[in-house]
This record gives structure tokens, C-alpha cells and sequence, in this order.
């Protein structure tokens, strides 16, 4: 399992241009294994959400497990 950076985490969930291929690929191999968020990077994104800083787009298909 490989801990996500907040900024790594949105960036993938978002498909961004600004993850380098490198990085993609090292999520991509660790799929299997997991990928996991800490708590303070959820409450992060509620934060720049809640304050029109950042736009996530819904997408189905996404799995989260405690």
C-alpha cells in the first residue's frame, strides 16, 4: 500500500495534466496493493471544496474502504 499525497491524490482522482507520467505509472503498479488518503488530506479537500478553491468533478465507479 502507498500513502497518497493530498495534492497527488486530487491531481489522480482528477486526471490531471499537472501528475507526471512517473508518478501515474508508480499509482498505477499499486492499485493492486492499495492506495490509501490520511483523514487530514479528506478534511484538506472538504476545506478547499467548502471554500470554492477546488471542483471535483463526481465520477462513479470509486471504491473507499475503512
Amino acid at each position: 500500500m502507498i500513502i497518497l499525497d493530498t495534492h497527488i491524490w486530487v491531481w489522480w482522482v482528477d486526471d490531471s495534466q499537472q501528475l507526471r507520467d512517473r508518478q501515474r505509472q508508480i499509482i498505477q503498479d499499486n492499485v493492486q496493493n492499495g492506495l490509501g488518503v490520511s483523514a487530514i488530506s479528506c478534511w484538506e479537500v472538504a476545506k478547499l471544496v467548502e471554500y470554492g478553491r477546488l471542483e471535483l468533478a463526481c465520477v462513479g465507479g470509486v471504491q473507499i474502504t475503512v
